[in-house]
């Protein structure tokens, strides 16, 4: 799910005007060189920006995001102070050299076959080595998907060989992110209910393992874990 939280559309006048040209012209381009459907990194780089930013690669086909809740942007900024907090710590205790925690961030999952980019809700990655700016599925220490009611197939759905739907969930797994967390929020938006810690664990098949569920309610901490680093969130912690 794509969150643009600092993007603010012109409201009338020539400026909107010519956002609605370069949008057009973005989908014209990828409709009449029928990108839809098997795009390439290279192909992917020489987009619009703007276009790129709400849209998604799955396998070569171009996946529009839907726009985010004000909930979800909550929890997404929440989550992402407590993890960068944490990460900062780890990195003082010496058991990771440099890490960083951004939000919804271009992460390449593979090239061929079938280019994937996609955008984890929060995650943290080790720093990139200087000169490289291009994030990749390996640098992740952890990705983070904020489940809503019309993402929950594609975040953690099961996956469909006939159709050849894939989940981010298998997707993360196949391109070896080792920790992933699923969070759902409240019906009406107000809280997080839940997050589960998922891992690939020493003996990965391929597969996450989950590792924890912490529930709003019923578990006194909202995050207690070693893994990948020590994090630790009371639920006051994430509120919004």
């Amino acid at each position: 799910m794509t969150v643009a939280m600092d993007y603010e559309p012109p409201e009338s006048g020539p400026e909107l005007d010519s956002a609605m040209e370069a949008a057009t012209a973005a989908f014209s381009l990828v409709e009449e060189f029928g990108l839809l459907d098997d795009v390439s990194l290279a192909l992917w780089d020489a987009l619009p920006e703007d276009f790129c930013h709400d849209h998604e690669l799955d396998r070569g086909r171009l996946i529009r995001c839907e726009s985010p809740t004000l909930g979800h942007q909550h929890a997404s900024l929440s989550l992402a102070i407590v993890l960068k907090n944490a990460a900062r710590r780890a990195v003082e205790a010496e058991a990771f050299p440099c890490l960083r925690t951004a939000q919804d961030v271009d992460t390449r999952l593979w090239d061929v076959p079938g280019a994937t980019v996609r955008k984890p809700d929060v995650l943290v990655f080790r720093c990139l080595e200087e000169g490289r700016r291009k994030l990749w599925g390996y640098d992740l220490v952890l990705a983070v998907e904020i489940v809503s009611p019309s993402s929950g197939a594609t975040d953690t759905g099961k996956d469909n060989q006939r159709t050849g739907f894939e989940s981010k969930m298998t997707q993360y797994a196949l391109a070896g992110i080792e920790h992933y967390w699923i969070v759902r929020l409240k019906p009406d938006d107000s809280a997080i209910a839940s997050i589960e810690q998922w891992w690939l664990g020493p003996g990965y098949r391929g597969a996450y393992t989950k590792v924890a569920t912490w529930t709003n309610g019923e578990t006194a901490e909202a995050i207690s874990t070693k893994l990948p680093f020590p994090i630790e969130a009371t639920w006051a912690d994430l509120e919004f």
